[in-house]
């Protein structure tokens, strides 16, 4: 007996190492499959829920998209989202809005940063170039604008493919998830909550996420452009030239949230009794105010406007469409806005934005 014990000893020692092995070769290739040990460690769920305390909301008049904090006062989107729009709005992801100012912007690369008066976690950047194919992503945004409420939605996919387009020297994440309208400028990560990329186009079974190096390469370059607005819609407020720019300016006012601006164009035959105050708070929740037409009315001193209006309604966005007319007069060398005949219009027909 004294004989055998050594090799039962062995034999048992050889099967706890081949063990030891088999178990190690499936944990290696479980933590493969992950992504490797720093992937395994971390908590999808965790990552979501902080992800999304960076993620807004991006309003135009004719546009919604998302964002995330790059910085604490800082929002990334694409700039497909805010092209026609000199003045984005910002919802948080607590409910409340800022009017942002945009920093810079490039079309080519379909990016731009605004600036907000508000503070947001900054989100984590992540190494797109370490990123296997199968590994997964999350998208997250707002898809369909203001029309779905509620938290930002997540989108689980995985990296697909990588893709580089010559002419704007962007390279793209390729994942299987669908990105709809209105994720376009939010952040897809990988499941420790890492920025891998901004989520930029996508249809049925495809999305695709210009990657973090450019994001950051073509931030380097608008920062260092001699001008880094040149893409950017700009308003001009020239109320002294007409009664035509007179009402353009005060619904442009309106639409930058230059409140005191717009009043200061209002006929004290308007504002009859009205305080500033008073009249300031039927805008308080109007996230946007945009002309669609404008022209010289029927009537010398008569203007005829289209506008549509947004409002934000406890978590739902609410668009509105109106048009009408102002009479304008001028008033010691003053062009004032007299006396309004607007309506609203409901389910306005495709025709009535032309004609």
């Amino acid at each position: 007996m004294k004989k055998i014990l050594p090799f039962l000893l062995l034999a048992i020692l050889a099967f706890l190492v081949y063990q030891n092995f088999e178990l190690s070769k499936r944990l290696n290739l479980i933590e493969n499959k992950l992504g490797g040990k720093s992937l395994i460690l971390c908590n999808e769920k965790d990552s979501i829920e902080n992800i999304r305390k960076s993620v807004v909301r991006v309003v135009g008049g004719f546009s919604e998209g998302s964002g995330f904090a790059v910085k604490e006062n800082v929002v990334l989107t694409n700039f497909h989202v805010i092209e026609f729009e000199p003045s984005p709005k910002i919802i948080m992801p607590d409910n409340k809005f800022a009017t942002a100012q945009v920093l810079m912007g490039d079309k080519n690369a379909d990016l731009a940063l605004l600036e907000i008066n508000g503070k947001l976690p900054e989100v984590k950047w992540g190494d797109s170039k370490k990123l296997n194919p199968a590994d997964e992503l999350l998208a997250i945004g707002f898809p369909f604008g203001g029309g779905l409420v509620g938290e930002s939605t997540v989108n689980k996919g995985s990296l697909a493919g990588r893709r580089h387009e010559k002419d704007t020297n962007l390279d793209y994440i390729q994942t299987d998830a669908t990105l709809n309208p209105g994720v376009s400028g939010g952040p897809m990560i990988n499941i420790c909550g890492e920025v891998m990329g901004i989520n930029t186009a996508g249809t049925g079974g495809l999305g695709l996420a210009i990657t973090s190096e450019s994001i950051k390469q073509k931030w380097l370059d608008m920062a260092t452009s001699k001008d880094s607005l040149k893409d950017v819609r700009v308003i001009t407020f020239e109320p002294e030239k007409g009664s035509l720019e007179a009402v353009t300016a005060f619904y442009n006012y309106i639409k930058i949230r230059k409140m005191e601006e717009a009043f200061e164009l209002l006929s004290d035959n308007y504002k009859g009794d009205f305080k500033f105050e008073n009249w300031k708070k039927g805008y308080e929740s109007n996230l946007d105010t945009s002309v669609i037409s404008i022209k010289n009315g029927d009537k010398e001193g008569y203007i005829k406007v289209k506008l549509s209006t947004k409002d934000l309604v406890e978590d739902e966005i609410k668009t509105k469409f109106f048009e009408g007319v102002w009479e304008i007069r001028n008033i010691d060398g003053k062009w004032l806005l007299w006396d309004p005949e607007i309506k609203e219009v409901e389910n306005p027909e495709y025709m009535w934005f032309y004609e």
